[in-house]
């Protein structure tokens, strides 16, 4: 079986790292099992698409901005999301039936935004915000997530004003941004991981087990290497912070 992988772990360009190998392990053994060619396909082609993103994002610093500005937005919805959430297990009167509302109405229009593509999701957080504040602010009010919905919002509105520019800026190009063609990337990973794993199962074979054991290994290290660079990272920024001595 192949390790469970948290693939949030991996910053973009390591992401990308990450799918090349793992499409250089596979491609090795994909002769002796054919039940992968149309996962790798799909892989390659993902990682393709992914890896023209990445080349445009570093390009263009609106583009770039565009995605911090997503993800912040991404963060405010969870945020607002999960604090609902909790709510409908309150004991305090009324606050469960407020929340249960409201999740109601998240669920209408996505409750799973950070997987859509961003002008899906912009369509989903403005749909959301605007039938909480007009239809439903009593209830929102009662389980005190107004002030987390007043975050969404705002996160909402620096990301269209950013996307606004991109557009302006941009000359005619449709292309996927990164953070429209990653989610694509780890499912199709996700995609191949499971094949890998069935046929651990289903047909078992030496070429399996091997190829198995390589990509755990794989993962390992590569899970190793982002979180060492992370805390590399975090070190710099609190030394960085540090006054200096006199």
């Amino acid at each position: 079986m192949i390790s469970i992988l948290n693939f949030a772990l991996f910053p973009s360009k390591e992401l990308f790292t990450f799918g090349k190998n793992t499409v250089t392990l596979v491609e090795a053994k994909k002769s002796s099992i054919p039940a992968l060619q149309p996962f790798l396909t799909n892989v390659k082609t993902r990682l393709s698409t992914f890896q023209s993103a990445l080349e445009r994002e570093s390009k263009n610093p609106l583009i770039q901005l565009q995605s911090e500005k997503d993800k912040i937005r991404i963060d405010a919805f969870m945020a607002f999301r999960n604090l609902t959430e909790s709510g409908a297990t309150r004991r305090k009167e009324g606050v469960a039936a407020a929340s249960t509302e409201i999740i109601a109405i998240i669920r209408k229009h996505s409750w799973s935004i950070q997987l859509l593509g961003q002008k899906t999701r912009t369509a989903a957080i403005n749909n959301i915000v605007s039938e909480i504040k007009t239809k439903h602010a009593a209830q929102l009010a009662l389980t005190g997530g107004t002030e987390l919905l007043d975050e969404l919002e705002q996160a909402q509105l620096d990301y269209e004003t950013t996307a606004k520019q991109v557009v302006e800026t941009a000359s005619g190009n449709s292309e996927p941004t990164v953070s429209e063609s990653r989610p694509e990337l780890v499912q199709a990973l996700k995609s191949l991981f499971q094949i890998i794993s069935l046929q651990e199962i289903s047909a078992p074979s030496a070429d399996v087990t091997a190829l198995i054991a390589a990509l755990n290994e794989h993962i390992t290290a590569s899970l190793a290497t982002v979180k060492a660079s992370g805390t590399r990272a975090e070190n710099a920024k609190k030394k960085a912070g540090e006054a200096p001595t006199q």
